[in-house]
């Protein structure tokens, strides 16, 4: 390690704070040569974790000042885990009494903040501290424009309470903030945000345990119409079924390219947010064991691909979808005519992944041509390269695809044990299709093995919000 050229170091340095946000401190004292490295580079710096109520106020400000002293022009990214602190409920200025010197220097500083992340146990506690930090006090135009926070990460660690359904509480904290751009609400009661505080809104996610009380989805249109220039939108929470005033009013999301949605009432929700400027979109259906949830979802998709129009009222579609992937829905006929409709009317797809879908049509209408008696033409979905399929009872029609087109990567889940030894259960076949021909991975290698022997390691996948601090 010690011979790398400092320019490497300084690289893996930065890798381990994006890890570990305290990791320019423990590598700084391994020895002097990564010392200087550390402190020479302003990139290492770029994240900062700071727990009000461990530890002394000097000790807090210490390490938060040798963090922006060290992170130079570089944004930082602000951590700051609050749930440890017991200020009075109705105390606004708790926060600038008991950490005077803290907030002050943050307030001073808050224009070098790109991106910051509170937990919380509670809303009200998270928006006092934002509120001092911030000084809520009214601001010149000058010092306005000066604050550059772009994303805004709220946790709150304890469970939502029951409150009535079209109740928005307002927390004029999000209006302090012009430049921001990026929003993720973690088991936060939603707020009533109107069209000036989220106006350069880019990036939504509504993230809630399916404990917590269901959303209105008008309340839900309501706060994403507000923001125009919504681009990436992710809602995980239960939905209400509640009717909408007018069943035919849709969000207006012109910039929308990626929508991801983990909610009930799939299909309504789906058609009230849907765009045809996606090119991401991503569903799991919380109630898809329901009696034909699949065929109301295919049904929904259909109509997407054959109705949404662009802002200047062109006939679209779906035409510009390039990733989809469908989880959560189970009892689809394998012979569907939605969802056999919506794939051959997917001209620009990329990547398809379906899990427990059921419906063998999909995959066969991947081998079939638009006009079988000519050539020339191709596959429908032409531009399609990675296919992940589990459920589908129809390895046959999988090996079909792969060898009509073999550039295609073929990845396929039966759901079945495998054959085990010892009493232990082991995973689920597994088989990945990657290259053509008789080598190895081939279509040809894969036949010849006996599929009942493969094991794969299970794989663990890490979704802690905060674990890289």
């Amino acid at each position: 390690m010690c011979s790398l050229p400092p320019e490497l170091l300084a690289e893996i340095f930065q890798y381990c704070s994006a890890y570990n946000a305290d990791a320019p401190l423990l590598l700084g004292s391994v020895s002097r040569q990564f010392r200087e490295v550390a402190h020479s580079h302003p990139s290492v710096w770029h994240k900062l974790r700071l727990r009000l109520g461990f530890g002394t106020e000097l000790a807090q400000i210490q390490k938060a000042g040798l963090w922006f002293k060290n992170c130079g022009a570089c944004p930082l990214n602000v951590f700051m885990n609050i749930t440890n602190t017991c200020p009075p409920t109705s105390d606004e200025e708790w926060f600038a009494h008991n950490y005077p010197f803290l907030i002050a220097f943050l307030r001073k500083n808050m224009h070098s903040i790109h991106a910051l992340t509170l937990q919380s146990d509670t809303e009200l506690k998270a928006h006092h501290l934002l509120d001092a930090i911030t000084a809520s006090s009214p601001l010149s135009s000058t010092e306005y424009e000066a604050l550059q926070l772009h994303s805004l990460h709220i946790q709150i660690t304890t469970d939502i309470p029951p409150m009535p359904s079209g109740w928005s509480p307002v927390f004029e904290s999000f209006s302090l903030f012009p430049q921001l751009d990026s929003l993720k609400l973690i088991n936060h009661i939603l707020p009533g945000l109107t069209p000036p505080n989220i106006l350069h809104l880019q990036n939504l996610s509504i993230v809630r345990p399916l404990t917590a009380p269901p959303l209105p989805s008008l309340k839900i249109l309501r706060m994403i119409s507000s923001a125009p220039s919504l681009i990436h939108l992710d809602i995980d929470s239960r939905i209400s079924g509640e009717p909408l005033p007018d069943l035919n009013s849709h969000a207006e999301l012109p910039a929308l390219k990626s929508l991801s949605l983990r909610i009930n009432n799939l299909p309504s929700i789906l058609n009230l947010l849907a765009s045809a400027s996606l090119e991401k979109l991503r569903l799991t259906d919380l109630d898809g064991r329901r009696p034909r949830a699949g065929e109301q979802l295919g049904s929904m998709m259909e109509n997407l691909t054959r109705e949404l129009r662009t802002k200047d009222g062109e006939l679209c579609g779906l035409n510009f979808l390039k990733s989809l992937e469908i989880a959560g829905i189970h009892g689809v006929e394998s012979t569907s005519a939605h969802w056999d409709w919506c794939i051959r009317h997917l001209p620009r797809l990329e990547s398809l992944t379906l899990n427990n879908l059921g419906c063998v049509n999909i995959v066969k209408a991947l081998t079939e041509t638009p006009d079988p008696l000519d050539a020339r033409v191709g596959f429908y979905c032409p531009m399609l390269s990675h296919v992940s399929l589990s459920g589908v009872d129809a390895l046959l029609l999988l090996q079909d695809l792969k060898m009509k087109r073999p550039s295609l990567r073929v990845e396929w889940d039966s759901g079945a044990s495998v054959w085990h030894h010892s009493g232990r259960d082991h995973p689920r076949t597994v088989l990945s299709y990657t290259a053509g021909g008789y080598g190895f991975a081939s279509l040809f290698d894969h036949e010849r093995r006996n599929v009942e022997n493969i094991w794969m390691k299970k794989r663990i996948s890490l979704s802690d919000e905060d674990s890289s601090w």
